[in-house]
C-alpha cells in the first residue's frame, strides 16, 4: 500500500504523477487562503479538466504557467495546456519530491514523404 492511499492528500504530489509528466488543461486558477502549518497563505490553485486534485502555486510554478500561457494575469489561464512533471529539489537542507510545470512539448512532425521522381522522358531526341 502506498502513503497517498493511507494519507490521501487534496493536492496534486509528485507521487500522483507515478514519475511520468502529465499533459493538463487548466479550467481555473482561483486565489484562495490556504492553511499549511496552521498560517494563512494566499495562493493561486490551479484546477484541471478531468483531474480530482488541484495544485497550489509557489512562485517558480507560477512563473512557468504564466510563460505557458503568454501572461501572468490568472484570469486568461482556463483553457492553457500544461505538462506536469515530478522532479526534486532542496528544501531546508533536503532533497524532496516536487511538481514543475512547463509548457507542453511538441510531437514531431511525421517526416514527409519525398516527392515522386519524375516519370522517364520517352524523348529520344539526344540533346547534343
Amino acid at each position: 500500500m502506498r502513503k497517498s492511499d493511507v494519507f490521501p492528500t487534496k493536492y496534486l504530489s509528485a507521487g500522483d504523477l507515478a514519475g511520468k509528466p502529465h499533459v493538463l488543461e487548466i479550467t481555473r486558477a482561483p486565489l484562495e487562503t490556504l492553511k499549511p502549518n496552521g498560517s494563512e497563505q494566499a495562493k493561486i490553485v490551479l484546477y484541471f479538466r478531468d483531474a480530482k486534485k488541484s495544485l497550489p502555486l509557489n512562485k517558480t510554478n507560477f512563473d512557468a504557467v504564466a510563460d505557458c500561457a503568454g501572461t501572468d494575469e490568472t484570469d486568461n489561464w482556463p483553457g492553457v495546456r500544461v505538462e506536469v512533471f515530478p522532479t526534486t529539489t532542496e528544501m531546508q537542507g533536503k532533497t524532496v519530491a516536487c511538481i514543475r510545470i512547463r509548457k507542453p512539448r511538441e510531437l514531431p512532425l511525421a517526416p514527409s514523404k519525398a516527392p515522386a521522381a519524375p516519370p522517364p522522358s520517352i524523348d529520344d531526341e539526344i540533346p547534343f
